[in-house]
């Protein structure tokens, strides 16, 4: 059986490419393998250290800029916090928010029919129309909380 993993991506790269006269590479190929298959959001660095375990000449500025690329063609979405950037695989994803921990970095992926009601009644009160929003809200996880609280419970 052949896999049909990133198979749509990777046609949707390619015309990316021509559009843009840009050339074809393997590496490219691999990172963009790699990147779809963490599915899951991923520092220049995670995706490096993955990359690494097949092809140890792909290097650092190469994973970047491929990212970047990706995030050209409509393949990725960018999200930085903290200033590090982290890329999430975007082509036909539905929509969906983010809980990102301010101690630890974890991004938690959420969707609300509730949250996307409550704006869309907002925007239209006010006369708006909403073309995308990406509502990022920042705390504390489980795990992070916890050690904060056991810390503070020590001091006091």
């Amino acid at each position: 059986m052949v896999s049909t993993t990133g198979r749509e991506e990777k046609q949707v790269l390619a015309a990316h490419l021509v559009r843009h006269g840009l050339k074809r590479s393997r590496q490219r190929e691999v990172i963009l393998d790699a990147f779809l298959k963490a599915g899951r959001h991923v520092s220049v660095e995670e995706l490096l250290g993955i990359v690494r375990r097949r092809r140890a000449d792909i290097g650092r500025t190469t994973i970047y800029r491929s990212l970047k690329l990706f995030k050209d063609a409509g393949l990725a979405s960018e999200l930085t916090y903290g200033g590090e950037a982290r890329f999430e695989p975007l082509w036909n994803r539905d929509h969906h928010d983010h809980f990102i921990c301010g101690s630890c970095g974890e991004i938690f992926e959420f969707k609300s029919p509730e949250i996307e009601h409550i704006q869309e009644k907002i925007a239209r009160g006010i006369g708006f129309r909403i073309e995308a929003h990406r509502h990022h809200i920042l705390g504390r996880c489980r795990k992070c909380a916890a050690k904060a609280s056991r810390a503070g419970t020590r001091r006091g």
